[in-house]
């Protein structure tokens, strides 16, 4: 073998050398390059956002005793009781008290279902039928308004008994009403403290 051909091998290897570096390992190599990269851009931003949070960490437990002096504030507009059995007997009391005190008759108070939930607040709803006159209607939806529980009415709907009685009479008015109330929900035991 002459100093050529040894010379031609040589070039010849290190070109297949250089082709096989070039096409199978370079892209290899490239692509892990850009995976590595783009996971260190994940982590730094990973990072950053943990800091973020870490910075904000005073403000949040500022917030969560704005949110708990808010919640404190107001329970006395809530129904009592942690069930929604204690918080319709409350609402049932509040309506029966408020016609009474307007010289209203209460036929009946008709619990309605409602699924609205908001954390541990969930709302009640009654339908109550009553006889009264002008006034003693007006009292009693004034009553449910201003009342210190905060109580909504939903449906009102007032219709003569006898629209053909004498002028003497007082005219009795028969009256349907839907009344909502929020109460708040025992917290169910099993739960983590942060958790409601």
């Amino acid at each position: 073998m002459t100093a050529r051909d040894r010379r031609a091998l040589l070039v010849g290897g290190a070109t297949v050398l250089a082709a096989v570096m070039a096409s199978r390992v370079a892209p290899w190599g490239i692509g892990r390059a850009v995976a590595a990269e783009q996971d260190l851009r994940e982590r730094a931003s990973l990072l950053a956002r943990a800091r973020a949070d870490l910075a904000d960490a005073p403000l949040l437990r500022d917030s969560a005793g704005v949110l708990t002096r808010a919640v404190v504030g107001l329970a006395p507009k809530l129904l009592s009781g942690d069930t929604p059995v204690e918080a319709l007997a409350d609402l049932s009391g509040r309506l029966t008290l408020a016609a009474s005190r307007n010289q209203a008759k209460l036929e009946r108070t008709d619990q309605l279902t409602d699924s609205l939930v908001a954390g541990r607040l969930r709302r009640v709803r009654v339908r109550t039928a009553l006889e009264s006159d002008i006034r003693g209607v007006m009292g009693f939806l004034r009553a449910i308004e201003l009342g210190d529980a905060v109580l909504s009415i939903e449906d009102v709907r007032i219709v003569a008994a006898d629209p053909n009685s004498g002028e003497q009479v007082p005219e009795i008015l028969r009256v349907e009403v839907t009344v909502t109330g929020w109460f708040l929900a025992h917290r169910e035991k099993g739960k983590g403290k942060g958790e409601t």
